[in-house]
């Protein structure tokens, strides 16, 4: 029996951008993470949310879901995927993990990782005009359903 299968990702992640971003700076040692509020200017992906979402969008293989994630009929699946990542002083992402791979199938986690690793460099953030490393977290939700 075919099924057709039908991805929901892009308001899913336009939300997700715009209401999960979860932020810290950190110290030049890269140990000890700073209250938010002594951020002077955060992180920013080139063009804000507004980029960062249609980055995503336009990134992101969301047939991966498709492919690994199992549906009955007249059924959806959602798995969502809790990535940290640091931006460097000089705008570059580095240690990009996935926070919660107990609980998302490996194919998602590791999609999630890719888009975020391949992505342009951000602007870095700053306190006191002086730029500091920045750790992101982004959640990023896989929908399949099947019809």
């Amino acid at each position: 029996m075919l099924m057709r299968l039908k991805m929901k990702m892009g308001i899913l992640i336009a939300l997700c951008v715009l209401f999960s971003n979860i932020t810290h700076a950190q110290t030049l040692t890269n140990t000890i993470a700073l209250q938010s509020d002594t951020i002077e200017v955060e992180a920013k992906f080139p063009g804000g949310a507004a980029g960062w979402a249609s980055y995503l969008q336009h990134n992101l293989r969301a047939e991966v879901g498709a492919e690994n994630l199992k549906v009955k009929r007249h059924h959806t699946v959602r798995q969502t995927v809790l990535v940290s990542f640091l931006v460097n002083k000089e705008g570059k992402i580095s240690e990009v993990t996935v926070v919660n791979p107990k609980e998302v199938h490996p194919a998602l986690a590791a999609e999630a990782m890719r888009v975020i690793k391949e992505g342009p460099d951000w602007s870095p953030a700053t306190i006191n005009s002086v730029p500091v490393i920045y750790r992101q977290m982004q959640s990023i939700t896989f929908e399949v359903s099947a019809e």
